[in-house]
């Protein structure tokens, strides 16, 4: 019996095409504070371990390839003289407008997405910062974004006790509140990143004085 799972999928360029969407957006938001507090809403009750699953289920969602339970259609709702909408057979708003937009991918594309998810996004701490230094950088994957997230996910920090983002290819910097080193030392120092520990402490300049600003 032949299986229609790939009938529920994305295609792998309206993904690529969704997602670019999603980065062009996240660097120019329409509405930055509707942004932060539906980001807000979102890490108190989706679980960390569950996030990039939830994302994912929220592309779907948009898709057109998943309902939320207890919305569909049954059988004494086809009833009630209601014709049957013609748009379910055609592809979903997103599909159609991620076919519109779509254009041929120019070679330099990886190296054009590695620099959007290399820049960091503005500071948020303007005081004497404390330089803290970290052993992984943009090779490793850890982009400035997705390591101001671990620094509030995980190391408990609030966006505005995060200062100015510096990546490198094997390692970062990032100036914190002084009051919160410690705190951020200890919850990311050997933390698991990728399968390696990454490792976290004060910064030092060439003659091995730590650097505070």
């Amino acid at each position: 019996m032949p299986s229609d799972n790939a009938a529920n999928r994305l295609p792998p360029d309206a993904l690529d095409a969704f997602l670019d969407g999603i980065l062009a957006e996240l660097r120019e938001p329409a509405d930055p504070f509707a942004l932060n507090e539906i980001r807000a809403a979102f890490r108190k009750r989706v679980p960390f371990h569950l996030r990039s699953y939830a994302a994912s289920a929220l592309i779907l969602r948009a898709a057109g390839f998943s309902r939320p339970q207890g919305r569909q259609q049954g059988p004494k709702d086809a009833s009630k003289g209601k014709k049957p909408d013609k748009g379910q057979d055609r592809p979903s708003k997103l599909r159609q407008d991620v076919k519109a937009k779509e254009e041929p991918k120019a070679k330099d594309a990886p190296k054009a997405e590695a620099e959007r998810q290399a820049a960091a996004p503005r500071a948020r701490f303007t005081g004497e910062g404390f330089t803290l230094f970290f052993s992984m950088g943009k090779r490793q994957r850890l982009y400035p974004r997705i390591l101001i997230d671990l620094i509030i996910d995980v190391g408990g920090l609030g966006p505005e006790s995060i200062g100015d983002v510096r990546a490198f290819d094997n390692y970062s910097f990032v100036d914190v509140d002084p009051k919160k080193v410690e705190t951020l030392v200890s919850a990311l120092d050997g933390y698991e990143y990728r399968g390696r520990k990454l490792s976290v402490g004060p910064a030092k300049k060439r003659d091995g004085q730590a650097v505070t600003d």
